[in-house]
């Protein structure tokens, strides 16, 4: 006698011996009691999850001989059911559409539909995988469906009901089918294993529903594949060894070096998995399901009963997940999701591994994003504390003027738009850049810039210190330019990027509880930096300090406004002499210039760096 395969062999047979979806058998058993039972149904779910099976099982509930009329528990003996089991039943026709997908095929089942059934009281049609029908065949079909013959019932399924048209879907009553969960596959497979006197450790069971990934189909042909090996014991070895999956222990050991940074026993580790079979593209999905673990365990506790490892204690996944961060985790399994992405079509993807691995290694992801934004030339710790609670906006601000870099505080002038723009992005870059790259020892057009064009501290007023706030009393609600220049006085302490932003605008009072700082339209650009970084809670503080009271913020776009300066009350910056000189030395046309224009133009620190940097200035347009 043929051997019947165990997906074959243990196919459910009644709605109670449906695994994993109750929620369409209790809905068809009640449907079918109350007699209400539809002429058209749809089943719609991923591979392997039982939609034939059901099918199968309601036709069996219409045509048992046994019952008087539909029943809920078809006898399984008489010669019906055996019939639709074997899946021959002359009155339970079922078809494949994607082999018969044409509009002639779907007129001779709507010809055959019109007699009545040879034996059973209804004539069922099973068309599996409906969406491969083309649009001519599901609109010859539309008629049919709506208003089929009284003995007539129609089961469509679909893995894929997205591209069953709407008329269809209209026409029928919707079951959705879910991915099996894990622990119920493994509840099957044990009693699968018992019917067949394999002996089967519960890890390894587990390790092979995971495989099937929610597919019981799949889960009982894995089963099978192992159990034709012959073996009498199933382990969780031999499981990882017949399957070619990477053993548990060995991608926790990956993931604690990526953890510590041990980039050569990281390396050593994934060329052994690979030497021993596995593919590159196996092993990525391997980590990155470990890290998903990780990240759960992190977020959600052990409790949770999200995570199921096989062969590993869960104290020991605990005390790995405590050691990671789970802002990098996060980044971690976006970077081998890529990676797995252009492995597929690389040809070099063992060095794409390698790669990716050793920076995995070296990102020291045991310590903390806010140590390691306060390693960034010491102005990370202003990035690291955006997020402190109300009342230290302050001094998250005097944090942003780094160590030694940013310690003049002098107000920059309300017109200085491109000294601000150049300042913020400095001020937010506080990780280095890919691609910024320099050969030899050059410098950078930034470090020149900042080294020629750095202000000297004016030599009356004293210059404040960017941890110290100047001493700035509460200033009366209606005096609009007092209150201005407090504000921009205590925002000059906070550093000059942040002073200069908000030196662009003008103070339009108090209005509904807001401070009001409105904006030209060329000044859009500050509107959007002010809002973000936390740099409006600052400002909010510091208006809050000059009225006395709690004030919010609100910036606006002014296209109609008058210049800052003049509302302000604060008189514009004079023109740099060197400028003026250079703008009157200038011709009206292109000409070349003399050596006393040039001398003239270096004055100018911008001028200066450009020619450190071996550029040569011939003429001015």
């Amino acid at each position: 006698m043929a051997y019947t395969v165990l997906a074959r062999r243990y196919r459910s047979a009644t709605f109670d011996e449906v695994v994993g979806q109750e929620h369409v058998a209790q809905t068809l058993k009640k449907a079918i009691e109350s007699g209400r039972i539809a002429h058209a149904y749809l089943f719609c779910g991923t591979r392997g999850t039982g939609k034939t099976s059901m099918a199968r099982i309601l036709a069996k509930a219409l045509n048992c001989e046994k019952a008087k009329g539909p029943t809920t528990e078809p006898c399984l003996k008489c010669e019906s059911c055996i019939a639709i089991a074997r899946g021959d039943d002359i009155d339970v026709v079922e078809i494949d559409a994607a082999s018969n997908t044409g509009v002639d095929n779907v007129r001779d089942l709507i010809e055959n539909s019109r007699y009545r059934p040879a034996r059973s009281r209804f004539k069922v049609y099973i068309i599996d995988e409906v969406h491969m029908l083309s649009k001519s065949a599901f609109n010859a079909l539309l008629k049919t469906l709506e208003e089929p013959p009284e003995h007539v019932k129609f089961i469509l399924a679909t893995t894929e009901p997205e591209k069953v048209l709407p008329t269809i879907l209209s026409r029928c009553q919707r079951y959705d089918f879910r991915n099996i969960p894990t622990r119920e596959i493994a509840e099957h497979l044990k009693e699968i294993c018992q019917q067949e006197k394999i002996k089967a450790d519960e890890d390894a069971l587990l390790l092979v529903a995971k495989a099937g990934a929610g597919s019981m189909r799949d889960s009982l042909s894995l089963l099978d594949r192992l159990l034709s090996v012959g073996e009498k014991q199933l382990t969780v070895e031999m499981i990882e060894q017949l399957l070619g999956m990477p053993k548990a222990m060995v991608v926790f050991d990956l993931a604690q070096g990526i953890g510590e940074g041990k980039t050569k026993a990281v390396l050593e580790t994934a060329a052994k998995l690979i030497t021993e079979g596995l593919s590159p593209d196996a092993l990525v999905a391997s980590l990155v399901e470990h890290f998903r673990n990780l990240l759960v365990l992190r977020t959600c506790g052990g409790d949770s009963g999200l995570v199921e490892v096989p062969g590993i204690p869960m104290k020991d996944l605990e005390a790995q997940a405590a050691n990671f961060d789970p802002v990098v985790l996060t980044q971690d399994i976006t970077i081998l999701e890529e990676l797995r992405r252009q492995i597929r079509t690389s040809q070099v993807g063992r060095a794409m591994l390698d790669a990716t691995l050793v920076r995995l290694a070296l990102a020291e992801q045991f310590a903390s994003v806010g140590e390691l934004l306060a390693r960034v030339d010491g102005r990370g710790a202003a990035a690291a504390q955006k997020k402190k609670p109300e009342g230290d906006g302050l001094e998250e601000g005097s944090g942003a003027g780094g160590q030694g870099s940013r310690e003049d505080t002098a107000p920059v002038p309300a017109g200085a738009a491109a000294q601000a723009a150049a300042a913020v992005a400095d001020e937010e870059d506080v990780l280095p850049q890919v691609g910024r790259v320099w050969e030899g020892q050059a410098r950078s057009l930034s470090a020149i810039f900042k080294s020629q064009s750095k202000p000297p501290a004016p030599p009356t007023a004293p210059v404040a210190s960017a941890n110290v706030e100047p001493n700035v009393v509460s200033v009366e609600e209606g005096d609009e330019q007092g209150v201005w220049r407090a504000a921009l006085t205590l925002i000059a302490a906070r550093g000059p990027a942040l002073h200069a932003m908000l030196a662009a605008g003008r103070y339009g009072g108090v209005e509904e509880g807001l401070a009001v700082v409105r904006y030209e339209a060329r000044h859009d650009t500050f509107v959007k930096m002010l809002e973000r970084n936390g740099k409006k809670e600052v400002i909010r503080d510091v208006f809050s300090k000059v009225l006395g009271r709690e004030v919010g913020v609100r910036f606006e776009v002014d296209p109609a406004g008058a210049a800052p300066a003049e509302k302000a009350g604060v008189a514009p910056p004079p023109a740099k002499p060197q400028v003026a000189a250079a703008a009157a030395a200038a011709p009206a046309a292109p000409v070349r210039l003399t050596s006393e224009q040039l001398e003239e133009l270096r004055k100018d620190p911008l001028i200066r760096a450009i020619e450190e940097l071996g550029a040569t200035i011939v003429k001015v347009e």
